[in-house]
């Protein structure tokens, strides 16, 4: 289901006082119109509002399909996702992937590390100058408000549909920054009616058609989660590497 803009347009009678005056009435009513027949997408962001309010942490498990389209290529992986929103409201994260390959990503305010237990390797990405980048990216997670999503993305409801066992709203959004849409041509998350949260999203990072594609199962909202659980834990004996961003 996709909301279209009503035919509201005006003539050259918008130059007469009286045309000005006409051109707000039309202004007011295809307003007035718009947010009469987007009562899903206001429903969708009073959820998501409430459930920003009350979010303090998440534990869910994820199936990921990385998606290579000049080979129409799929690599698939499966782990446990925690995340914490801080007191700071950063957003702490770690990931334990579990198949076909194990890694763990942990992602701070400072750094994303990925720890490869195969290669002994562990790689640290300081964020430093891209840390905006990357707070646009977790707004699209967890804890986001609308306001927040309007705020940086041009938001449009693409519909209701049903993952897994509960009911969604499917939201598009598109970047507003330029330095964004650079890594991030469009995004999609369908946010659960029953908890405010993303039980799925999809970031199309190329004009391609490349995508990540996250969905998430057997979620576990606001679960006290200690320091340990959110600590990427790894052998003294590894190899730390320090690629650039």
């Amino acid at each position: 289901m996709i909301f279209r803009r009503p035919p509201c347009t005006q003539t050259a009678s918008h130059l007469h006082p009286k045309g000005v005056v006409r051109g707000l009435l039309i202004t007011l009513a295809c307003t007035v119109s718009l947010s009469a027949q987007n009562p899903e997408l206001a429903n969708a962001f009073a959820r998501l509002d409430k459930s920003a309010q009350e979010f303090r942490s998440v534990e869910a498990n994820l199936n990921r399909d990385v998606h290579t389209a000049a080979i129409n290529d799929d690599a698939k992986d499966s782990g446990l996702l925690r995340a914490r929103r801080e007191k700071s409201h950063d957003l702490r994260m770690l990931i334990d992937f579990t198949a076909p390959d194990v890694k763990s990503v942990s992602i701070d305010s400072t750094n994303v590390r990925i720890y490869y237990p195969k290669m002994k390797t562990v790689q640290e990405y300081g964020i430093g100058s891209n840390k905006d980048l990357l707070d646009q990216f977790l707004l699209l997670g967890f804890g986001a408000t609308s306001g927040e999503l309007k705020n940086h993305y041009d938001v449009t409801l693409v519909g209701t549909e049903q993952i897994g066992v509960g009911n969604t709203w499917h939201l598009q959004l598109i970047p507003k920054s330029a330095d964004v849409l650079k890594n991030l041509k469009k995004a999609e998350l369908w946010i659960s009616e029953a908890t405010g949260l993303p039980m799925q999203q999809k970031f199309t990072v190329s004009t391609t058609g490349d995508y990540q594609l996250m969905t998430y199962s057997n979620m576990h909202p606001n679960k006290a989660l200690s320091d340990n659980q959110l600590k990427l834990s790894y052998p003294k004996d590894v190899k730390v590497e320090r690629p650039k961003l």
